[in-house]
């Protein structure tokens, strides 16, 4: 799964990715000018061939490998190697839904703890901690500044010594807002509370390795920009934490042994613990040999396109007179640009859609959201349908 190479590549002369080589392994893109990313991805023809990979197997040798454990394994490796952590704080699990759950209930929260959220998470990274307001949990709600950032000092008069979890997306859903996210962290740590982060919208993007954040747990599903299948993602945890969690549910990968008759089951003591049942056999391969094709490309090409990409798409939709709502600087937002087109953007992406350009209707606005294989050439097409 290496990337096209260029003339310029073969020739010694730059190590940059053929970004239109690599746009030719997206067949939706021959169709459909596609700018939606944040809900899912258009997947790769590489997503295919695993898929047949995995079927070939299970035609000839009865599924001998599809089923077995190894390749498991084996994507837990590869995914902690491309994202940037130890295999033993990669949990394989299905969405980002599931591990925040998972988180969730696992801390064991009481009456008269307090957990901190924003105005900017998603649902999902909102009902998991609503849901503990019935057990006497106070969940607090982070309000953002005038110009859509989430800074410290929207968190920081909500801490205080009762704060077990602070749960915030490393790059909102909505108006694309970025988190520092290692200085959120060290605030969190001197109250003693723990940092939760959703990182859908950054994990594929964004080359900061997950482990470099400071976060006591990352949570990613695998359907946007990793190019996996839906129901596989991972979780870290940090490995000084994961005695911490405990598990609400348990089957026998949960444990340290399989053998049922043991006297004493122990739950494992790395991210296996957060694992349980028979595994997303297909989607997890599938997710080995995603994370295998961005590796091939590199996470660091791909951040340096999508900030290409995106400035351009700023840059073009302030010329022509729409209002962009996701911060400027590039180390406050990744993929996804929110713009005011002062009118109803609900019923814009439908008409757009008519016309093969897909982006989505998010907080209210347009969200466009892109990834290394969207080009000028689609930003331009979008900017002239939302003005004609």
């Amino acid at each position: 799964m290496n990337p096209k190479v260029s003339t310029n590549q073969r020739q010694g002369i730059s190590n940059e990715p053929d970004w239109e080589a690599l746009r030719q392994d997206f067949p939706t893109l021959q169709k459909h000018t596609y700018m939606a990313l944040a809900n899912k991805a258009p997947l790769p023809r590489q997503v295919e061939t695993a898929m047949h990979e995995w079927m070939a197997d299970i035609y000839d040798n009865a599924g001998e490998v599809s089923f077995s454990m190894e390749p498991i394994e084996e994507t837990r490796n590869t995914v902690a190697r491309v994202f940037g952590a130890p295999s033993e704080s990669i949990a394989l699990i299905k969405n980002t839904s599931e591990g925040i759950n998972i988180v969730a209930k696992g801390l064991e929260l009481k009456e008269g703890d307090n957990v901190i959220i924003s105005e900017f998470e998603h649902e999902n990274n909102t009902f998991p901690w609503r849901y503990l307001e019935g057990k006497g949990v106070d969940v607090r709600m982070a309000e953002p500044t005038e110009d859509g950032c989430l800074t410290l000092d929207c968190y920081r008069p909500l801490i205080d010594r009762h704060t077990k979890a602070v749960s915030a997306s490393w790059v909102s859903y909505g108006n694309g807002y970025r988190q520092d996210v290692p200085s959120l962290a060290a605030l969190c740590h001197d109250s003693g509370a723990k940092l939760v982060i959703d990182a859908i919208q950054a994990v594929g993007i964004l080359s900061d390795p997950i482990s470099s954040l400071g976060a006591d747990i990352v949570i990613a599903g695998g359907h946007k920009a990793q190019f996996s299948l839906t129901g596989a993602g991972f979780m870290y945890v940090n490995p000084d934490i994961i005695s911490e969690i405990t598990p609400p549910y348990a089957a026998k990968y949960s444990f340290t042994s399989n053998d049922r008759f043991q006297e004493s089951p122990k739950l494992a003591g790395d991210s296996h613990r957060f694992e349980y049942g028979n595994p997303n056999y297909l989607g997890i391969w599938v997710q080995r040999r995603s994370a295998e094709y961005v590796e091939s490309i590199g996470l660091e090409n791909i951040e340096a396109r999508v900030r290409e990409i995106t400035t351009y798409l700023m840059d073009e939709a302030e010329a022509c007179g729409l209002k962009v709502l996701t911060p400027k600087p590039w180390q406050q937002r990744a993929g996804i640009v929110s713009l005011d087109c002062s009118m109803d953007h609900e019923q814009l992406v439908q008409d757009l859609q008519k016309k093969n350009i897909f982006v989505s209707y998010k907080d209210g606005y347009l969200r466009a959201s892109l990834h290394f294989y969207n080009n000028k050439n689609d930003v331009d097409t979008l900017i002239k349908a939302i003005k004609n």
